[in-house]
């Protein structure tokens, strides 16, 4: 009995569980169809039942989803070129990054600018299953000059006839054109305008007006331990650029740093005076920051093709190459001081380049660490004026250089150099004993700032001629130029019979050692050096006074301002 009853339970259990799956079944059934005539029901002019039951809608719907991925193509191809500017030719990835590009959009428009013609040179040839449509729309222009070619062909952006363009670096691999299609409707959407709550409003841009805005894309092997982004302050009076790290997100990204595409209008590459000079692109991004054009990261990435400059003498050649680069670039933008404000990263240097006076010329990926957190360091670097090279300032005539004229103030370097060459002269004539004084514009610049004018090219110092014989350099420089231990020329001028130390025989910037005689109650010059050599009372030289100069208290006549206004200099 006991065991009838159990086996009616059992038959009872499996009853309820096949009940439960029959009706599981035609419920998930019902929803299918549901969900699949909804969907039918939202194509245009079809029908469930057409649908189902003709083969020809089917084709029809088939030849739409074409027609629209047709359209997304030649929407792409309309609007953007693609420009390789920023590659190497004893190492590059150019055929291959080419070959992805145009498996994934047919017919692309493609530009490789060269700065000159190869050797070997780069021929581009599609394999066999692609139509030779393709190889005439990807060209290679040479960048150098060549008589032979009329004026049209020397612009570079006459080749582009899509509004925009899109820099890619060397080495990519284009897997879909989603990314292309998702940075297009980005940039078409740049306008923003403020509704009456106060509420920024994003509108299209209409297609003749030129889009202020960059896009940059960055790459999916970029390091996430180092910064991203630059910010870019130029102090072109003062012949100085500023960098400072600053992050990706940041309004104040004014250049980015690591491995990236760039999506820009053509419009604005045409107010640049030079958009793709190399360095590519440090030098577009400068120009675009004095354009006042905006920047966006896009937050997806493209993916990165083969990796380049493995070996050491590839990666060395490379990196001499830059260095001339940018060594061009500031000589054209006449930057002479360099200021980098980074995150203190400990990264391992080469002994060559740690050696270098000018090591931070390049701008590279590991600049600044990520870590915000750690300390804000700056570093200085000068450009030019060095012992084997001539002086910035050149030809002074009527006691105002060149740069004054051009709205500049005497160039860095050669202040610093002016420096060097006025304490290593306080240093000699102190421990000799010679009795001197700051006189001239120098002390003037002294009394009303303690430093040195920016449009200082000399310094000024008068010294008593009675002690001329304890300073062994100035006795040796009396018959013939002398060099003392630490390259400093000591010359005794001709025409004036006074001397100068310059900071080395080329290098021409130095300071003027203005001999004068006490006679009396009267200072007088001895020797010929115009308005410098004006005589006046010997009581400003006792006793004499101190004048803070350049951070150390430097000796000059007491009652300086009336000694200044004296000499007229006031």
């Amino acid at each position: 009995m006991k065991l009838m009853r159990l086996r009616h339970a059992k038959l009872i259990v499996l009853l309820i569980v096949v009940a439960n799956l029959i009706l599981f079944y035609y419920s998930w059934k019902s929803t299918l169809w549901k969900s699949i005539a909804s969907t039918l029901e939202a194509l245009p002019n079809l029908k469930t039942s057409d649908f189902v039951n003709s083969p020809s809608d089917m084709e029809n719907v088939k030849s739409s989803l074409k027609d629209k991925t047709r359209n997304s193509f030649k929407h792409i191809r309309k609007s953007i070129t693609i420009a390789f500017r920023n590659f190497y030719t004893f190492e590059n990835d150019i055929k291959e990054s080419i070959d992805s590009i145009l498996d994934v959009l047919p017919n692309m428009p493609i530009v490789v600018f060269q700065d000159n013609i190869p050797y070997p040179p780069i021929i581009y040839e599609r394999n066999a299953t692609a139509s030779k449509m393709e190889e005439f729309n990807v060209r290679f222009v040479n960048l150098g000059f060549d008589i032979k070619k009329p004026v049209q062909e020397l612009n570079p952006l006459s080749l582009i006839h899509t509004k925009y363009v899109l820099f890619m670096p060397d080495s990519v691999r284009l897997n879909s054109r989603n990314i292309l299609q998702k940075i297009l409707r980005e940039i078409n959407t740049n306008i923003w305008e403020k509704d009456s709550r106060g509420s920024k409003t994003k509108l299209n841009a209409l297609p003749d007006d030129i889009v202020r805005r960059m896009i940059i894309v960055p790459f999916s092997g970029n390091l996430k331990s180092f910064a991203g982004c630059l910010q870019i302050t130029l102090d072109l009076p003062n012949w100085t650029i500023h960098y400072e790290a600053v992050n990706s997100s940041s309004d104040k990204c004014d250049l980015y740093l690591q491995k990236h595409a760039i999506l820009v209008d053509v419009g604005v590459l045409k107010e640049m005076p030079d958009p793709i000079s190399s360095p590519f692109p440090e030098m577009f991004y400068i120009q675009a920051k004095l354009n006042n054009i905006t920047k966006f990261v896009f937050p997806q990435a493209f993916q990165d093709g083969r990796r380049l400059f493995v070996a050491y003498h590839t990666k060395q050649r490379r990196l001499d190459m830059r260095r001339r680069q940018f060594r061009d670039m500031y000589k054209k933008l006449q930057i002479k001081r360099i200021i980098r404000r980074s995150h203190r990263v400990n990264l391992k240097t080469e002994s060559k380049d740690a050696s270098s006076p000018q090591r931070n010329i390049i701008l590279d990926s590991q600049f600044s660490s990520a870590n915000f957190s750690m300390p804000l360091v700056t570093e200085i670097d000068l450009i030019g004026c060095e012992r084997t090279t001539k002086s910035c300032v050149g030809t002074v005539y009527n006691q105002r250089a060149f740069y004054i004229f051009l709205g500049k103030h005497t160039p860095p370097c050669c202040l610093d150099k002016l420096k060097s060459t006025f304490n290593h002269i306080l240093e000699e004539f102190e421990n000799v004993g010679i009795r001197y004084w700051l006189d001239n514009m120098a002390l003037r610049t002294a009394i009303e700032t303690s430093q040195l004018s920016p449009d200082a090219y000399d310094i000024d110092v008068s010294f008593n001629v009675a002690d001329l014989e304890r300073s062994n350099a100035m006795k040796k420089s009396q018959n013939k130029p002398f060099v003392d231990n630490e390259g400093f020329y000591w010359i005794k001028a001709t025409d004036g019979y006074y001397f100068r130390v310059q900071f080395s025989k080329i290098n021409q910037i130095g300071v003027n050692l203005l001999p004068f005689e006490i006679s009396g109650n009267e200072v007088k010059a001895n020797g010929f050096f115009g308005w410098k050599a004006k005589p006046f009372s010997a009581d400003f030289l006792h006793p004499m006074s101190t004048v803070l100069f350049l951070g150390k208290n430097i000796m000059c006549p007491n009652n300086v301002r009336e000694y200044l206004e004296f000499k007229n200099l006031r």
